[in-house]
């Protein structure tokens, strides 16, 4: 399964709601030391996707079924899984969950409209839009409950923030004509990305006070953000002048350098942990997709699982957790967690 950046500003809307959802990685395995994988998938499932694992050790994502459903899921650090649905959905995307047990994530309703929601730790949900928005879609939320995303109405894509106590605030990242936001830490900085003028994707780094910095990955002509951690260190995508798909690590001082496993050329990082390992996937142009981890020196372990068509990373906790999927011979995807050990 390949999967790249949107070549074109005009495609970009959805991409980055599925950029990590339904793109296989590449696979291969070379971490130092034998890692643990342990499998799991909800009952039912033909494709797995666990999108992020809190501190806790709870992982949220979704799932499809054998009838291409989507459902959502969580699975708790002890292995028990509940799948969810909110009232009313046809199709469930749960994106992040706090320490606490809180869950947000977008749900599409018998009417074709995309509404965010909130799922307590009792299981009890709540939806939310936007005011005066034809779509919106939660794809960020930091320890604290507080959410970004984006919203569509009918001038284009903004993003937003909801605070705890349900209030909305909107916003458009450097005065960009789009606006995607994608996650945001504990101190309220949000990353994403923003098309200007010229309709040029560039990533972006906005303060809680509202002040924005660009970010391009080095020689790009489109950068997408996707995820930020507490210290405010930023990983996306870029393309470069040849179509060529890039990973980026923007440092808190500002200085961008690009991650590229040897041997890849087409790379996504998914998430960065508080200390600064990244973790994501790629493609070499022959074989599938391989999981990586970028350890904070530079250098990269390979993670594949053994026998695995397949391996993606898509998320990464404070102890080192990790989580993602594996495709065997089967063609079904499972998904997969364990602790690495630089």
């Amino acid at each position: 399964m390949r999967c790249s950046l949107a070549r074109s500003p005009r495609k970009f809307l959805f991409a980055v709601v599925f950029v990590l959802a339904l793109c296989g990685a590449v696979a291969a395995q070379s971490a130092a030391d034998p890692l643990t994988f342990t499998f799991y998938n909800p009952t039912g499932s033909t494709f797995t996707v666990p999108g992020a694992i809190d501190s806790a050790g709870r992982t949220v994502g979704y799932y499809i079924d054998g009838a291409r459903v989507y459902h959502g899921f969580v699975r708790l650090a002890g292995g028990q899984l509940t799948t969810f649905d909110p009232p009313g959905s046809g199709f469930t995307i749960a994106r992040r969950s706090t320490p606490a047990g809180v869950i947000t994530g977008y749900y599409l309703d018998s009417a074709n409209i995309y509404h965010g929601f909130v799922r307590d730790a009792a299981g009890n949900f709540v939806s939310f839009d936007v005011t005066g928005a034809l779509i919106t879609l939660p794809l960020g939320m930091n320890a604290h409950g507080q959410i970004t995303g984006f919203y569509s109405d009918t001038v284009g894509a903004h993003g937003f923030t909801r605070n705890t106590d349900g209030t909305i605030h909107t916003f458009d990242a450097c005065r960009g004509v789009t606006t995607i936001a994608t996650s945001i830490n504990s101190t309220g900085q949000i990353a994403g990305y923003f098309v200007d003028s010229k309709k040029i994707q560039h990533g972006f780094l906005r303060s809680a006070n509202g002040a924005c910095r660009r970010i391009d990955g080095p020689g790009a002509t489109q950068t997408l953000g996707i995820a930020l951690n507490d210290a405010g260190a930023t990983v996306g995508t870029y393309l470069d002048a040849a179509n060529v798909q890039h990973g980026f690590l923007r440092s808190t001082d500002g200085t961008v350098v690009t991650v590229d496993p040897p041997g890849s050329i087409n790379t996504t990082p998914s998430e960065i942990s508080p200390d600064g390992l990244v973790v994501g996937y790629f493609q070499t142009g022959s074989g599938g997709a391989q999981g990586f981890v970028r350890n904070t020196d530079g250098s990269y372990a390979i993670i594949n699982v053994p026998g695995a068509l397949d391996t993606n990373l898509y998320g990464i906790n404070r102890a080192d957790q990790v989580v993602g999927n594996e495709n065997q011979s089967t063609g079904v995807y499972e998904g997969i967690v364990f602790r690495y050990v630089p």
